[in-house]
């Protein structure tokens, strides 16, 4: 609490969570409840929880990834009920937004990867509307997850309840940031924002890498973002 309280005094208006051991044990209930009882007196501070997609994120030679377009349903069923794990959050206080990995930075575009997505999307989704909470897709350095891939597969599927995360320093990877912002026109609801040398995923904080923020801020302005623009 003491590192959020230190954020608020900078000035941020709107806050994204991190639903991640250690970063946010959201399965400790008091640590739930207190974190909870302090958001609620923030006004309308808390915008967004990044949802799971690993069981500890410190375990990175050994780390347990958390799938919902695994093909194997047993491992894509755990991936569901941690994140639906991770929703219930929102019972405690209310947050538009709850973003989603698409899969590990690994796996491959594939239709047994889509099928596996779409059904995971078919649980989660009237779970998290009973919550008053809309799901965002992120863009992550994998073939399933390019801002126009998931645009057209939301399309495809009729999803018109799931958006999309925009995740900058991810699109440099692989992609012009400018462009894929196009590409996912309004269907873009969420943001997070960081700059790198396009040669991995640094996490730098704007204008401290190669990307082209006013180009950036411009192609959000052209497909009528006016969500949150979340430093991550």
């Amino acid at each position: 609490l003491e590192r959020l309280k230190e954020v608020r005094t900078f000035g941020f208006e709107t806050l994204e969570i991190f639903a991640l051991k250690p970063h946010f044990d959201y399965q400790d209930k008091k640590h739930a409840a207190d974190l909870a009882t302090w958001l609620r007196d923030q006004g309308g501070f808390l915008q967004s929880i990044h949802t799971p997609f690993c069981m500890d994120y410190q375990a990175r030679s050994s780390r347990e990834w958390l799938s919902i377009a695994d093909p194997e349903r047993l491992r894509r069923e755990k991936a569901v009920d941690e994140i639906r794990r991770s929703l219930e959050f929102s019972e405690r206080i209310c947050f538009p937004v709850a973003v989603v990995h698409m899969g590990p930075p690994e796996d491959r575009l594939s239709h047994r990867h889509l099928d596996a997505i779409y059904y995971s999307l078919e649980t989660l989704m009237p779970f998290a509307e009973a919550r008053g909470v809309a799901l965002a897709l992120e863009n992550i350095p994998n073939e399933l997850s390019t801002v126009e891939g998931m645009r057209r597969f939301l399309e495809d599927a009729q999803l018109r309840k799931v958006g999309i995360c925009f995740d900058s320093g991810h699109s440099h990877l692989q992609a012009d940031p400018h462009t894929e912002i196009r590409d996912g026109e309004t269907w873009i609801v969420a943001t997070h924002l960081h700059d790198n040398h396009r040669k991995k995923d640094e996490h730098l904080l704007p204008f401290d890498g190669d990307i082209d923020w006013a180009k950036l801020l411009e192609s959000l302005e052209a497909v009528q973002y006016s969500g949150s623009l979340t430093m991550e």
